[in-house]
């Protein structure tokens, strides 16, 4: 038998090899190269978003906790980012909130200070008087019986003074550490405002000084304590007795709430005394404010009276105010609720403890 054989140039096959090599790797290129831009892509973004997560941690920090994190999108590192901001957001929270206390800590602690310095000034001031009289009696001032009575008139008047401060602290102790008992209950305003009047009617009259009460529509109720009215009365009669002069009017009356409250009926002390400047008004309700500091203590006052009237009458739901005109006189007011207010034996203690 015979053999065909068969021939190709080799230099034709190799360069087929080359060409299909060429295509080989162009297209592995081709196959590759987005996936490589895209982790590129993602490197870079990924390596971005760590970094700004990595600075607002490092912001955090520093107590810096009001920025925030750009947090779209469903990915992990948004996720983190929200949850990064959820926690700055707390955190600034409670950062705020111990600022807040710390503000009022340093706020309690003045007013402690100064309540402190004007609660020994003002014990001092009577006790200095005191001391000095009854050191002057025992050196031999006893004997002189026109002076000793005149002494002894001095020293029981400071004695008085300190009294009435020692029950004045006690009253305001009581009310802001809520140890007060009210008891609540319904009243006919009329009658129980008349019953305040007749109870300081001598005391007015002693100085010549006309007081009246004006009574509104008679089944008119508020929903207060008795007693707690009577000393809110009190204290303002006593101090409208005080700086209205001889032949003088105080009027008590009552008017719908200055504050525009459906549910609160303002009682109103107006008297016709020398009025008192607009620029003192907001500071009369502080204790131990006096516009005329001296004359004042020449007529006995705690300067608390007026801090009481406030204490009270927003311990029972109300409030308090004062309108004045120069030489005309003012208008001490309080308001009570005509309803229930849930309010309790404690009281709506809304003054805590602040000088105002």
């Amino acid at each position: 038998g015979g053999a065909a054989r068969l021939a190709t140039p080799l230099k034709e096959v190799r360069s087929q090899i080359a060409s299909i090599r060429r295509r080989l790797l162009l297209y592995t290129a081709l196959a590759f190269l987005p996936a490589i831009l895209l982790a590129a892509f993602f490197a870079k973004y990924f390596s971005s978003k760590l970094g700004e997560i990595i600075d607002y941690a490092s912001t955090l920090s520093t107590g810096d906790f009001s920025k925030r994190l750009k947090d779209s999108g469903n990915d992990e590192l948004a996720v983190l980012a929200r949850q990064l901001n959820e926690t700055g957001a707390k955190l600034q929270q409670m950062f705020e909130a111990l600022q807040k206390e710390h503000v009022e800590l340093e706020k309690v602690e003045r007013i402690r200070k100064d309540f402190v310095i004007n609660v020994s000034h003002e014990l001092r001031t009577p006790l200095a008087s005191i001391q000095g009289y009854t050191e002057t009696l025992l050196d031999g001032a006893i004997h002189d019986q026109e002076h000793n009575i005149r002494f002894l008139n001095i020293i029981r008047a400071n004695a008085e003074r300190l009294g009435r401060l020692t029950a004045d602290l006690l009253t305001l102790s009581r009310i802001e550490l809520k140890s007060q008992r009210f008891q609540f209950a319904s009243y006919y305003v009329n009658q129980l405002l008349q019953d305040c009047v007749d109870s300081l009617r001598p005391v007015a009259e002693k100085k010549e000084i006309s007081l009246r009460f004006l009574p509104g529509p008679p089944e008119t109720e508020v929903f207060c304590d008795s007693e707690a009215v009577h000393q809110i009365m009190s204290n303002l009669l006593d101090n409208a007795i005080k700086y209205t002069p001889e032949g003088g009017t105080i009027t008590v009356s009552t008017r719908p709430s200055a504050q525009g409250n459906p549910g609160l009926l303002d009682v109103c002390v107006t008297d016709t005394g020398m009025g008192i400047p607009q620029e003192d008004l907001p500071r009369l309700f502080e204790r131990f404010y006096r516009v005329d500091k001296a004359r004042s203590r020449e007529l006995g006052g705690t300067g608390l009276g007026l801090a009481i009237v406030k204490h009270l009458s927003r311990a029972m739901g109300g409030d308090v105010g004062v309108e004045s005109v120069i030489n005309q006189g003012s208008t001490f007011y309080f308001s009570l609720p005509t309803r229930d207010l849930g309010i309790g034996e404690q009281g709506a203690l809304q003054t805590e403890f602040t000088s105002a």
